[in-house]
């Protein structure tokens, strides 16, 4: 079976010159598998039974990237060579390593049936029906499970991405093992599980996936504090729980970015610990968003994310619930300090979390998307307005300094420079049209001369 996969030129040429050299040499791994799924693949990695040695006089500017696991890396490609694992006492690293005659030796080795194929270029090699799976829509671990969870636990996570990306469930037995061993991944490193919810985020169907990976006990071992979401209950506005409400939330992002899809999924994380009972059977969950600003924080450092991610998660958290975003009559100073404060995220990207916040209440998900949009388009066009008026929007846009206004009213640097600039910010916001160095110091002026 010829597989409709486009082999780039320097992957074509290691497969080309392992063989020419008397060597077997496949391609191995996710490309195989994304080529059956008819999706681009940019990971190509080369199995072949040349050993390290054999690589680098084949390859002379080759190099070890992996050299206990027969690992090396030519102009960017791995080429590994056919092995078999030991145990793996560690939960990620085999002890011991041998080098295998077979290609399906070393295919034994691999995580789930779906990754377990190779290609020599003209047919594929699948002792373990990985083909029969794609089909089937299933992710099976290749041998035991229980096996395989032991080797490297952090494969109940990539199970429930994989599951996700084909859009397809994970077998009963396979399953269990990862329910039952689940408590394994707490030896997997934070920034291996961090990496692995990146992916899950950022590939299709996230909700898919996080929905699995909470069946099956993981959700803790990722971030703790999504756990009491399931089953919080959010009468009367929403028909879903908590946690049901972030996973709609999440589907119904179609911007990619990993902060803006991990804000879609923690930015009510802080709702369980702030909801309060009423007398009439609803809650309230009132303040849930500054708890909520801090408890993103405290998740995403114990993930070992970068603060550039934090602060940005940090801010959609804090601002998504902004009444004024909701009410079209809202005065424009207000809209112009909530542009003006935003510092990680823009304007419309707060409005793009509101709208899947907003499509991902169950009472909402009948109505027509025009329904939902209607509430921001007032704001939006605003906005834009404002942004179009080239207006002042943070103190620092003022187009008199703190200097301009020490040589204007003949005072020393001190305290009152600063809040006689806060006086001229508020003057130009609640005035726009007259935010011009010649008015402003005239206020400045004025200002003075009233306090006296």
């Amino acid at each position: 079976m010829t597989l409709p996969i486009r082999i780039p030129s320097k992957v074509g040429e290691i497969l080309a010159k392992l063989r020419s050299g008397g060597f077997e040499a496949f391609l191995v791994g996710g490309c195989v598998r994304d080529a059956l799924l008819g999706i681009p693949c940019d990971d190509y990695d080369v199995a072949t039974n040349a050993r390290p040695g054999d690589i680098k006089r084949i390859f002379p500017k080759s190099r070890a990237v992996g050299q206990a696991f027969g690992v090396m890396l030519v102009n960017g490609v791995e080429v590994s060579t056919f092995r078999n694992d030991g145990t793996y006492l560690d939960h990620r690293h085999p002890d011991s390593v041998t080098y295998a005659d077979t290609i399906e030796d070393d295919l034994s080795r691999r995580d789930f049936t779906v990754n377990a194929m190779a290609y020599d270029g003209e047919n594929i090699i699948d002792p373990y029906g990985g083909q029969k799976d794609l089909e089937s829509k299933v992710i099976r671990f290749v041998g035991s499970a229980r096996k395989r969870m032991r080797e490297d636990p952090l494969r109940a996570l990539r199970a429930c991405r994989f599951a996700a990306k084909i859009d397809g469930m994970i077998t009963p037995s396979s399953a269990k093992a990862i329910k039952d061993l689940s408590h394994l991944v707490d030896f997997v490193s934070m920034e291996r599980r961090q990496q692995e919810l990146s992916k899950m985020l950022t590939g299709p169907r996230p909700e898919k996936a996080l929905d699995l990976a909470a069946r099956l006990g993981l959700l803790p071992y990722l971030i703790l504090d999504l756990v009491p979401s399931i089953g919080c209950a959010q009468p009367p506005h929403h028909k879903e729980d908590c946690w049901e409400h972030a996973l709609l939330t999440l589907k119904n992002a179609r911007k990619k970015d990993l902060s803006f899809r991990l804000a879609c999924l923690l930015h009510d994380i802080a709702k369980p610990l702030a909801k309060a009972e009423t007398k009439d059977g609803s809650c309230t969950f009132y303040k849930h968003e500054v708890l909520g600003e801090k408890m993103v924080r405290k998740a995403l450092k114990d993930l070992k994310y970068s603060n550039e991610i934090i602060d940005t998660v940090a801010e959609y958290t804090k601002y998504h619930m902004r009444p004024l975003l909701f009410d079209s009559h809202m005065k424009d100073p207000a809209l112009q300090r909530l542009i003006g404060s935003l510092k990680h995220i823009s304007f419309r990207d707060l409005i793009r979390l509101m709208l899947c916040d907003l499509r991902g209440n169950a009472c909402h998900t009948d109505k027509p998307f025009s329904y939902i949009f209607k509430i921001t388009r007032p704001i939006m066009e605003r906005y834009y307005r404002i942004m179009k008026e080239h207006r002042v929007l943070k103190l620092r846009d003022l187009p008199v300094t703190g200097e301009d206004i020490m040589r204007e009213l003949k005072i020393a640097p001190g305290p009152a420079v600063g809040k006689m600039l806060q006086k001229l910010y508020a003057f130009a916001l609640k005035k726009p049209k007259s935010a011009t160095r010649e008015k402003l110091l005239s206020e400045a002026r004025r200002i003075a001369e009233a306090e006296k």
